[in-house]
């Protein structure tokens, strides 16, 4: 039986309680402004907040199923809030959840995909009851005729289930969050599915960024970087060659996009550094699509 989700606002605070067991934290309501556009955005986040558990991604939890890859992923998840809860609704994405901040907005891109394993899910039936994966794709059942969610070259069904509006904060909005939140907090197998899929979204990245630049036997820490700044999207690739052509290939990526994003950059620094050896002994192998 699908579990009742139920919100209680104080202030600019949303919490949630399910089945009228002990309210937890969603989020607070921000309002935010795109510089590129001007467009002006109302929605939830919930890091940093100290009413939101500690749930933080931890590479030696998930070294035993991704080696290396658990390591090669944790720098980014720390600029990106660190917990496998983190929630953004409040920018053009309309939904971004998880440590490695899945968006909503791209057809078949990393939230999607997600998305789609999580309803695929058995506790899916406590959650999203009205969600279903349908020859591939997210629909919602309404009556006899499943609705797309999504396609190959739009999500905005989607991004309207989970958020309805960039103008305010609607309870269907706390809600989805609230669900998401539960059901990440209680199932293992939750934050188990944000692990994998992080750590596929960073091999497509390595091997996109090594067919466009050229990345056989470049050492791992030069990767990272590269992968950071591709799944963020903060530089392009004429820039990112640049980088890679000077003499201090890793300082001129990490100073990619750092006048806009000072302190995700910083905090990419810092993360590689206390890295070191684990990732300046590794290079990346074309030939076994991995770090060798």
């Amino acid at each position: 039986m699908a579990v009742h989700f139920t919100i209680e606002r104080s202030g600019h605070l949303f919490s949630s309680r399910a089945d009228g067991g002990a309210p937890f934290f969603v989020g607070c309501q921000t309002s935010y402004r795109d510089r590129s556009s001007g467009e002006d955005f109302e929605g939830l986040y919930n890091v940093p907040r100290r009413e939101l558990p500690k749930l933080a991604y931890k590479a030696t939890d998930y070294r035993g199923l991704y080696r290396f890859w658990a390591d090669f992923i944790e720098p980014t998840s720390k600029c990106e809030g660190g917990n496998f809860l983190t929630l953004n609704t409040y920018d053009r994405a309309r939904f971004t959840w998880g440590f490695g901040q899945f968006g909503a907005h791209v057809p078949d891109g990393d939230f999607v995909v997600f998305f789609r394993d999580m309803i695929g899910r058995p506790e899916n039936a406590d959650y999203f009851p009205d969600l279903a994966v349908r020859n591939g794709r997210i629909v919602k059942i309404t009556g006899a005729s499943p609705v797309a969610l999504e396609t190959s070259t739009s999500t905005a069904p989607l991004m309207d289930y989970l958020n309805p509006s960039t103008s305010a904060v609607e309870d269907s909005e706390v809600v989805c969050a609230a669900k998401l939140i539960h059901w990440t907090t209680n199932v293992a197998q939750a934050r188990e599915l944000q692990v994998m899929h992080m750590v596929g979204v960073f091999n497509r990245l390595m091997r996109e960024a090594d067919a466009r630049l050229g990345l056989d036997g470049r050492s791992a820490d030069v990767c990272l970087a590269i992968c950071d700044i591709r799944h963020q999207g903060r530089a392009k690739y004429p820039a990112i060659q640049s980088a890679l052509r000077s003499n201090r290939p890793l300082a001129n990526l990490l100073a990619l996009g750092s006048i806009a994003y000072p302190e995700r950059c910083a905090t990419l620094k810092s993360e590689i550094t206390a890295k070191g050896a684990l990732l300046t002994s590794k290079t990346w192998s074309r030939q076994n699509g991995d770090f060798v």
